[in-house]
């Protein structure tokens, strides 16, 4: 599955020492036609440069807490530097999309037709935090993966309190949209000790919504 365009930076530290180095010696080539200036290429060879020698520090056997800190920041300057270019520079409409492909970079997918409604449904937790809160916990069905689905903008989160168990989630008419689990639902102190029924479906960035899950409920605290 590709990654949002957006989530180009590599999580591990030792897997943005190689992304960086091939991103600044692109950035370098291809300086003077993609209009950037010789100062913040001069910027970015630094921070490269400097996160490259101090995570190479973090990884040896005689680093320190003050090592892997002044690893952190440099990691964070060289990030800053990286999106700053990518966020602006980089979409000028002279650079190709095999270009941004070349540096590392993903290409946002501007074709709606793959957009289509979500075909699967999340499965639910809840789980009790203090008085009048609950967490409601979700990810796709049959995946240990809190990650939503490719084309997902979120969860739709429709709950109840009710007296008797629904007919289904259309009884269920309180609603939000969850874009990370968990999400915490509060009550009311009126509500405490009554039944909360909860059930949630996908949505699309189109707002288009998948199947729903079973429907779950707990006692509000």
């Amino acid at each position: 599955m590709n990654k949002p365009y957006w989530d180009y930076i590599p999580k591990k530290d030792s897997e943005l020492v190689p992304w960086s180095a091939n991103f600044t010696a692109g950035i370098t080539a291809n300086a003077a036609a993609w209009n950037i200036t010789p100062e913040e290429v001069k910027e970015l060879q630094t921070a490269d440069a400097s996160f490259a020698a101090l995570q190479a520090q973090a990884d040896s056997p005689v680093k320190n807490a003050v090592t892997v800190a002044k690893k952190n920041a440099a990691r964070k300057a060289l990030v800053a530097k990286i999106r700053g270019l990518a966020g602006f520079r980089l979409k000028n409409p002279v650079i190709t999309d095999a270009q941004r492909v070349a540096l590392g970079l993903h290409v946002r997918d501007t074709n709606p037709s793959n957009i289509s409604i979500p075909p699967t449904r999340p499965e639910l937790d809840i789980a009790v935090i203090d008085f009048r809160r609950l967490k409601v916990l979700f990810r796709d069905m049959g995946s240990s993966s809190k990650a939503k689905p490719r084309g997902i903008s979120g969860a739709v989160i429709a709950y109840a309190v009710l007296a008797a168990p629904p007919a289904g989630p259309d009884a269920l008419t309180r609603t939000v949209l969850a874009t990370r689990t968990p999400y915490i639902l509060e009550f009311t102190g009126e509500e405490r000790g009554k039944t909360v029924y909860i059930a949630v479906c996908w949505q699309n960035s189109k707002g288009q919504r998948g199947p729903w899950s079973e429907i779950g409920n707990a006692i509000v605290p």
